[in-house]
């Protein structure tokens, strides 16, 4: 996977795991059952070259998911990346599998990559934080996150698998969207720089 030719100081990262969206009991019919953008292994997604793009002890956010979290561990140690806390995103509602709990939190685990870790920006901002964002796109994650991390991480910041534009953040990914900030491209198209004036 080609990634930009930059380095960053805080990487924000929601690998397309391979999971579905429908477990062994199918309880709604009209249910998408595939995901809506293309997955990728776990081999795949440790194989993604953070060390290409991070500065040394560049923050490094990476969403994950309750059947993924245990594996999202693993993931960070190859590439490098030094675990320091789980940030916890708690949403309205969500899916009750297996008749049970309802899944209604969602997962960041938080690193940094080498040593020493950048200073954060602030002092005292609570992990874990409520969504209040409509329904919209599959995994997209909401704007109090973003917002979280400009005030707590330095820049230049980017958004891998991003699906919409971030103030304050490059964006990278097969759904970046084409809008006039610093859009990086699919694999094999080259960087196109198309920063504002």
């Amino acid at each position: 996977m080609k990634l930009p030719n930059k380095k960053y100081n805080t990487i924000v990262i929601d690998p397309a795991w391979e999971i579905s969206l429908s477990g062994k009991v199918n309880r709604r019919p009209n249910r998408t059952k595939e995901l809506p953008y293309k997955t990728m292994s776990l081999e795949e997604i440790k194989n993604i070259k953070i060390k290409d793009i991070a500065n040394i002890g560049c923050h490094v956010y990476c969403w994950t998911t309750n059947k993924m979290l245990k594996d999202t561990f693993d993931v960070l140690e190859s590439w490098g990346v030094n675990f320091h806390l789980v940030m916890v995103m708690a949403k309205p509602n969500g899916m009750c599998p297996c008749f049970g709990y309802k899944f209604a939190t969602e997962f960041c685990l938080f690193g940094f990559f080498g040593k020493p870790m950048q200073k954060f920006q602030k002092i005292g901002e609570l992990n874990w934080f409520k969504s209040f964002n409509k329904a919209g796109k599959h995994s997209c994650k909401p704007d109090e996150f973003y917002e979280i991390v400009k005030k707590m991480s330095p820049e230049p910041r980017i958004d891998i698998f991003s699906r919409r534009i971030i103030s304050g953040f490059d964006c990278w990914g097969d759904e970046a969207p084409n809008e006039n900030q610093c859009v990086l491209p699919k694999p094999n198209e080259g960087v196109k720089d198309d920063k504002k004036n």
